[in-house]
């Protein structure tokens, strides 16, 4: 059995089981999951808002593989904002690698600080990928992968592709299901809540409400035991999947 012949199995089988999901959680882990099998050793997927830019703070971003240093820069230090790549490839419709993204426009200063920002960490070879689905509901998806020629296998961003495609479809439709929302939020848990989502921290959270640190922990602290998650990001998954936040 040949290499692409393995990979088209694992695509397959991993495809079966994302249609059988109805966790967004559990369909990003088994994405995650397949596509290390693959070759891949960092990814994103960025959950945005109907008629948003990939990168509004807004956006609700599941990185997997990144430096944690890069991570907050990306997060809290405002390099989200001033990244071109995911709004290049959403434009272009079509798999891209990074380095052609930012080759096929004039960079203002802090575009050109990011990607400089970019190479510092050695995080320069990456290819993004435009999903599309209901009721336009779209998400940017990156991966780099353990070796750099894989990014110009063909055969293999094709699957990598479906993968990506195949898993946004499913949480497009789980974030569309009618169901009742069994759990309450107060209006200030609510307001915390959205603040979560958008990544910032308890210290960030007490400063914007007016509260103490303390107080802001205590409000993280029963979001994730009424949500039953023990993360921000579950957290902000789970929201979504509830009706608490509107995707």
């Amino acid at each position: 059995m040949t290499l692409h012949e393995k990979q088209e199995i694992i695509v397959s089988k991993t495809v079966e089981e994302i249609e059988q999901q109805n966790r967004v959680a559990d369909i990003l882990r088994i994405l995650r999951s397949a596509s290390i099998s693959l070759g891949a050793n960092r990814i994103s997927y960025h959950l945005t808002p109907k008629l948003h830019s990939q990168t509004d703070e807004s956006v609700h971003l599941i990185a997997e593989g990144f430096p944690k240093k890069w991570i907050e820069l990306y997060e809290h230090e405002h390099l989200r904002e001033h990244d071109p790549i995911p709004d290049i490839v959403m434009q272009h419709g079509e798999p891209m690698l990074w380095q052609d993204a930012i080759k096929t426009r004039k960079l203002n200063p802090q575009e050109r600080n990011f990607v400089a920002q970019l190479e510092a960490f050695g995080l320069h070879e990456g290819i993004g990928i435009p999903l599309f689905g209901q009721k336009v509901r779209s998400a940017y998806s990156s991966f780099s992968f353990r070796q750099s020629e894989m990014l110009f296998d063909k055969k293999l961003i094709l699957k990598i592709s479906t993968l990506a495609l195949s898993a946004h479809v499913r949480i497009c439709r789980v974030l569309e299901r009618d169901e009742d929302v069994k759990v309450h939020l107060s209006e200030r848990e609510g307001q915390v809540m959205r603040l979560i989502a958008n990544g910032r921290s308890s210290r960030v959270i007490a400063s914007d409400l007016g509260i103490s640190q303390t107080t802001a922990e205590t409000y993280v602290r029963r979001i994730f035991t009424k949500l039953e998650v023990n993360d921000r990001v579950g957290a902000a998954i789970r929201a979504l999947e509830l009706g608490i936040l509107n995707l």
